[in-house]
């Protein structure tokens, strides 16, 4: 390294400060972009190795201490796969339920978090009903949970349902009381604050109607619940799931995405149709040429914003609630007529789970977090382009 000594630690810092500018937008560019290289020197060195870096650059009369985060993070936070997108549509919609089972909430924009997307107070699945025991309550139990409708403006929470008289709470109340409880959703330990005896007493009134015995309680979040792991089926190990996707209460993971393509081939087989409603995404996608091209996206880009699949939905009794009338549709439909012709490609172990739990949409988890938008333009990476991406 002669050619640094030409006026000492002067030369060195002007080197340390163009190599430090480097990596900042590197590592900058790596955390928005998937499809950057895995590492810097195979991207712009590829005849260097990482401890050439640390023995030539990683030195305190080179690389001044302004550089070091740069450095820090380029060479320990976990890199995006090298990726080929394909544009296959744009958001059309996007879809935040607040309360778990409850209506939706359509948005323009919204902040795709590690929890789902998020409007200010507004965070998908960030409330839900419980029994006495705290054991989490949905529309399989309680189908008029469909009907109700929850908005929030700050801090200010609104509920309103068919033959209900609207009932308003503020969150600044209901954490000053701090009534904590703990709840079990599948098996996962999780808290919440109670919302009140309002609260729970519209609820009641509102959605049960005998079918759950005991006194229904509302429960908030209210950053009790940040460290529950995303639910991975028992009956099959998905190779994308990964230790840091996290979920408040919602079944399964921070997302689902369905596409509008896929509903119509649906309806082309039902006597009466259906809406996405019933199948409770997230993120609906327009324009996709094929109806279920969405079972092959392994990773799914949307602007800056980067999701990893975790798993094709399988589809339960819920989806056979109808959201409007809060009531269960006694022909079995559309799961009946999902189950003739919905046969998804996998190993015979997951052939014989959506046999009975067809599948429709698509479960993601998030590795690069951002805004997303209704009009933006959806590129994916195929599973079927990568063995690893496969179900084996």
């Amino acid at each position: 390294m002669g050619f640094l000594n030409v006026n000492g630690r002067a030369a060195g810092v002007g080197v340390g400060v163009g190599v430090g500018a480097l990596l900042a937008w590197w590592a900058w560019r790596r955390h928005h972009q998937s499809d950057t290289p895995a590492s810097l020197l195979c991207f712009f060195l590829p005849s260097f190795h990482l401890h050439h870096v640390f023995r030539h650059f990683f030195l305190p009369s080179l690389l001044p201490p302004a550089c070091f985060p740069s450095l820090l993070y380029l060479c320990f936070t976990p890199s995006l796969p090298r990726c080929r997108w394909e544009e296959v549509g744009e958001v059309s919609e996007l879809v935040i339920y607040p309360l778990k089972s409850g209506r939706g909430i359509k948005v323009t924009e919204a902040e795709a978090t590690r929890y789902g997307l998020a409007v200010d107070y507004l965070e998908d699945r960030s409330f839900m009903a419980v029994n006495k025991e705290g054991k989490f309550l949905t529309g399989r139990q309680l189908p008029k949970l469909t009907t109700v409708v929850m908005t929030l403006s700050g801090t200010k929470v609104s509920l309103e349902a068919p033959g209900a008289e609207r009932l308003e709470l503020d969150l600044k109340d209901v954490t000053r009381a701090a009534k904590v409880t703990d709840a079990v959703v599948f098996n996962a330990d999780v808290r919440g604050f109670d919302c009140g005896d309002k609260a729970a007493a519209w609820l009641n009134s509102a959605v049960n109607d005998g079918v759950v015995e005991g006194c229904i309680r509302l429960l908030y979040h209210g950053n009790l619940t940040r460290e529950r792991k995303a639910r991975e089926p028992a009956f099959y190990s998905f190779p994308q799931y990964k230790a840091s996707d996290r979920v408040l209460y919602a079944d399964t993971c921070a997302f689902m995405l369905t596409s509008e393509t896929s509903l119509a081939d649906l309806n082309d087989r039902l006597e009466r149709p259906v809406t996405l409603d019933w199948f409770r995404s997230n993120i609906v996608v327009r324009g996709v040429t094929q109806p279920y091209d969405e079972d092959d996206y392994a990773f799914v880009r949307i602007g800056d914003v980067v999701f990893r699949r975790l798993k094709p939905c399988d589809r339960c009794i819920f989806t056979n609630v109808d959201p409007e009338s809060g009531k269960k549709c006694e022909d079995g439909e559309p799961i009946n007529t999902l189950k003739k012709y919905r046969h998804v490609e996998g190993p015979e172990k997951l052939q014989r789970t959506w046999a009975q739990k067809p599948v429709f949409g698509l479960h993601l988890g998030i590795d690069t977090y951002g805004k997303v938008h209704v009009g933006d333009k959806v590129e994916v990476a195929r599973a079927s382009s990568n063995s690893r991406w496969k179900f084996q």
